[in-house]
């Protein structure tokens, strides 16, 4: 792996990132930063939420800005995406030459490996963090490097109450301005109207429009509308999000799940004295409120590593050292030639199934042990270790396919996706069919297209193997599926 070479690393973090606006279509960038060991040149990280020529795609772009004529530079790039408790979203590795003709890496990243689906939209996570290792493609840099980066997002949040009086009068084509009452003294960030679209047969939906009260000072904002009754009631009406740009319009406008004609019916529940009220929630980004570089180092990355740990996750050695020398343990994971003392809350923050077996009655509570017949003692001692450190040591390819079934079995999410990664990058047609079969009945999707496109490439050298055979002959329809990917052109 490229681990081995002198590279320079910056480690990007975006916090509030799902606040993420656009500049004037080029979204934002990262601090500049300078690689020591490449002259007259300096380079940022630029991100782009939705590609306009790629639709459901972020672009990520490598830019780098000449201040004098420079030789052709061509490049390795190891690009990752974390969420922020460093749990893996994306990873890839790009080659690319930078030129006086060609000056930036453009890369298309899908949002299904970056945002959650939430119904038919993909939704950003608060933190996002990126990390960009480059290395020559020819040769090594002079000396490796690493940096740390930082973009925050300024987030506000308000809320008021909007009153629209004698509402029962209010007619389509009519806008009638809100009266907003709020605890604060400043003037509201936003106007409201409302209005009347639709006819009679549409019952005549109510819509609000907002307005920021100062041109280009709200980038993107986030609301809720609640419908306030008599008697305190409070029910959800609205909700809704904008990005407000200089190629749309300023006005903001979406209807209210009810209609004039509901809620004339339900006048003695939400207009009481003929005024319709509504409370208003929202949060919304105004810009970039610190970005800047944090810490670097040239030379001995180790050290930089472990300063870099310790800023962000020095409770992580502090629990090793609990696994470690055996202290406060209050539960026992038992091989056939091995006994771990180990920590409950610790392995119930990291598993899913750990959680549920300490925290109902189940025997392993009632036992405080937990009996493992089908893992040996080196892949539960490797388990343990990143459960407790986050690191992976002596990887190989038996201990790494040993590890993905732990990690499996026990549901840790990000032990499984690194097992998957180093299988996927040491996959060779030896392995295919064994890898085939263990993907297929862990439905790990993702490594069983790898494998399967890995056979197709290889077919000449797969398909007469006695490893092959055997498989038609013990999983056909797996067989199957992946010839019909052969010949039907994945």
């Amino acid at each position: 792996m490229a681990s081995n070479r002198k590279g320079f690393t910056i480690i990007w973090r975006i916090e509030n990132y799902n606040f993420f606006f656009e500049r004037a279509g080029f979204g934002f960038a990262s601090p500049l930063f300078v690689i020591d060991s490449v002259k007259h040149t300096s380079w940022k990280l630029r991100i782009i939420s939705s590609s306009l020529h790629k639709k459901g795609h972020i672009v990520f772009i490598v830019d780098r800005e000449v201040l004098s004529p420079v030789a052709d530079l061509r490049l390795d790039f190891e690009i990752s995406f974390f969420k922020e408790d460093n749990s893996p979203l994306f990873e890839n590795s790009y080659v690319h030459t930078y030129s006086s003709y060609q000056e930036n890496l453009i890369c298309y990243i899908p949002h299904q490996s970056v945002y959650n689906r939430k119904g038919n939209k993909f939704i950003p996570p608060k933190t996002l963090i990126i990390h960009c290792t480059m290395f020559k493609s020819n040769g090594f840099f002079a000396e490796a490097g690493q940096c740390f980066a930082r973009t925050r997002i300024r987030v506000e949040r308000t809320a008021f109450i909007g009153l629209t009086q004698r509402f029962s009068s209010l007619i389509p084509g009519e806008r009638r301005d809100m009266t907003i009452k709020s605890a604060s003294d400043e003037d509201p960030d936003l106007n409201l109207n409302l209005s009347l679209g639709g006819d009679l047969c549409c019952k005549e939906n109510v819509w609000v429009e907002i307005m920021p009260v100062e041109e280009d000072y709200i980038k993107f904002c986030k609301c809720k509308l609640f419908l306030l009754g008599s008697e305190g009631m409070k029910i959800e009406c609205a909700r809704s999000e904008i990005l407000f740009s200089m190629k749309e319009t300023k006005d903001w406008k979406f209807p209210l799940n009810f209609t004039k004609d509901y809620l004339m019916r339900k006048n003695n529940q939400f207009l009481p004295n003929d005024t319709l009220t509504l409370k208003c929630e929202f949060a919304f980004s105004t810009g970039i409120e610190y970005e800047g570089i944090e810490d670097s180092e040239f030379g001995n990355i180790e050290i930089f590593n472990k300063k870099l740990s310790r800023k962000f996750s020095s409770a992580l050695e502090d629990m090793t050292c609990l696994y470690k020398e055996g202290i406060l343990c209050d539960m026992k994971l038992r091989t056939e030639t091995e006994t771990f003392n180990v920590h409950k809350n610790i392995l119930s923050a990291r598993s899913s199934v750990f959680k549920s077996m300490f925290t109902t009655d189940m025997q392993e509570k009632t036992n405080e042990c937990v009996i493992i017949e089908d893992l040996d003692s080196d892949t539960i001692r490797k388990m343990l270790l990143f459960l407790y450190s986050d690191s992976l040591e002596d990887l190989n390819w038996e201990s790494a396919k040993n590890l993905y079934y732990a990690a499996d079995k026990y549901n840790i999410v990000v032990l499984k996706h690194k097992c998957s990664s180093f299988l996927k990058k040491s996959l060779q047609p030896s392995h295919c069919c064994e890898l085939l079969l263990m993907s297929d009945r862990h439905q790990d999707k993702d490594l069983k297209n790898a494998v399967q496109e890995c056979i197709i490439y290889n077919r000449d050298d797969i398909l007469h193997t006695d490893q092959w055979l055997n498989l038609e002959k013990s999983n056909p329809l797996l067989v199957i599926e992946t010839l019909r990917d052969l010949f039907l052109g994945k």
